[in-house]
């Protein structure tokens, strides 16, 4: 595969990712998927179950291997909040630190850590992406 070929299906990835993990999930399910128990356990699983639809209808594939690479791999980042682990691990910005601020910035500072959590999050889960068209391809 050429490097234009990837490039497109990366692309097609990024698309589906950001349908999958912004424009189909509620807020309750960003919320909730990372609760301990059964109740954010199955918040995660149908959160993850529409992004990986989302992501393999744009890759136009429904490759048993395809879904599982896209699956287990989101399933674990959102489910245990890698990002935040991620963050935390660097020293980097935490909502913990934000919120405890007592900076007459707090206020930009939660956002700008949202902002930041987001970003790192979504950098997991197109490296993950990446992985996966690399592996298959």
């Amino acid at each position: 595969m050429s490097h234009g070929e990837f490039a497109y299906w990366f692309l097609l990835a990024m698309l589906g990712h950001l349908i999958g993990d912004f424009l189909l999930q509620p807020k309750s399910w960003a919320l909730r998927k990372s609760e301990r128990g059964k109740t954010g356990f199955w918040y995660c699983t149908v959160h993850v179950m529409v992004y990986t639809a989302a992501v393999c209808a744009m890759l136009r594939t429904y490759k048993p291997v395809v879904i599982l690479l896209v699956y287990i791999p989101h399933w674990l980042i959102d489910r245990y909040s890698l990002a935040s682990f991620w963050l935390k691990l660097i020293r980097g910005r935490t909502f913990e630190g934000a919120y405890t601020s007592t900076d007459k910035y707090r206020e930009f500072d939660i956002v700008f850590t949202s902002i930041v959590y987001t970003v790192t999050d979504a950098t997991l889960h197109l490296l993950c992406l990446w992985g996966v068209l690399f592996l298959l391809h």
